[in-house]
């Protein structure tokens, strides 16, 4: 099976924008896209395949059918990874996520999540928090929750369009107002919420916090944001490289297409979400146009491709043992 197209299921959570609908063409006539979860095959947010054989079927029910079209190692494994677009207008809480371990333990299949944010813009002074200024006691951590302080003790980061930051499961964060981004993470959906600023859900009363598992998984001392594996822009015939993370979970880059450049047969799916420009992605004569918001997948096992255009791409594919091959390679570089 060829390239195709994904659908994303948006997400109109309070703290959301109106970028992603109104710049990027994403989530129809809702009010506000918070999240677009460009690929997904998570239930809480399952993308629709567009085009070719599967088209009209959810990723979900299209991997159910052809489980090779994911990872040729695992066919039976589900689907491992989720990226998305973010816009907060508003910050979001101050939250945390389990890892693999105590999701198994306490969420039966759902896993836990380990995430990578890649900044495409902000509004000046727009920051984020990521892990704690000092190691602190759990009872302050929960005093301060409670009682509104908690951001005195988190890290404090401006940010600036083409920063990537390292979330690893356990990290005690939050994006902050004004910031858009795309996030490549694990297939979850779980969050601990420790402190929300007193909002209200749409039923009109407090969101709820989850402070005991949240402080059960949190390392409560100072993160290094920095992605592992990061390495800067590559030159390569058609565009330039530049490797955000490779990490167990996953490995992403951001591939800027300056005319054509040729994507090798893959051994393992590989996402394409475009950030920003117009491309054309061939293989064997068929062709898929892609613009902001466009979200691609090249199956495992897929034949050699070709993008052309004037694009910049976020590409990602499952992590993995160096030992293996690697997850893609463009232009002679491996990623």
């Amino acid at each position: 099976m060829g390239p195709f197209a994904v659908e994303p299921a948006c997400k109109d959570y309070l703290w959301g924008g109106t970028r992603l609908r109104d710049e990027w063409g994403l989530g129809g006539g809702m009010p506000r896209v918070a999240e677009s979860w460009s690929l997904s095959a998570h239930p809480d947010g399952d993308g629709r395949i567009l085009n070719g054989p599967c088209a009209g079927m959810t990723l979900s029910s299209a991997l159910r059918q052809h489980p090779q079209l994911a990872s040729p190692d695992a066919p039976d494994a589900p689907f491992p990874l989720m990226v998305k677009l973010i816009d907060a207008a508003l910050p979001l809480s101050i939250q945390v996520h389990p890892d693999d371990a105590y999701a198994a333990q306490h969420h039966g299949e759902e896993r836990g999540k380990t995430e990578m944010w890649y900044v495409l813009d902000r509004t000046p002074g727009a920051f984020l928090y990521l892990g704690f200024r000092r190691g602190v006691p759990r009872g302050e951590v929960e005093r301060r929750a409670r009682d509104g302080t908690l951001p005195e003790l988190l890290r404090r980061i401006e940010v600036q369009p083409g920063d990537a930051f390292f979330i690893p499961a356990g990290t005690v964060h939050a994006i902050g107002g004004g910031i858009l981004l795309a996030e490549v993470q694990q297939s979850s959906n779980l969050t601990y919420r420790l402190f929300d600023y007193g909002r209200l859900g749409p039923d009109g009363r407090p969101r709820p916090l989850h402070l005991e598992r949240a402080l059960d998984v949190a390392h409560l001392a100072p993160a290094d944001p920095t992605p592992p594996g990061a390495r800067p822009w590559q030159d390569l015939s058609g565009g330039r490289l530049r490797v955000l993370a490779d990490c167990p979970a996953f490995r992403s880059g951001v591939l800027r297409i300056e005319g054509a450049c040729t994507i090798p047969a893959q051994r393992r799916f590989l996402s394409l979400l475009c950030l920003a420009g117009e491309a054309a992605l061939s293989e064997e004569g068929a062709s898929l146009a892609m613009s902001r918001g466009t979200s691609l997948l090249i199956p495992a096992g897929g034949l050699a491709c070709r993008v052309e255009g004037d694009a910049e791409l976020l590409l990602t594919s499952t992590g993995g043992d160096r030992a293996d091959n690697f997850a893609f390679t463009i232009g002679g570089i491996n990623v």
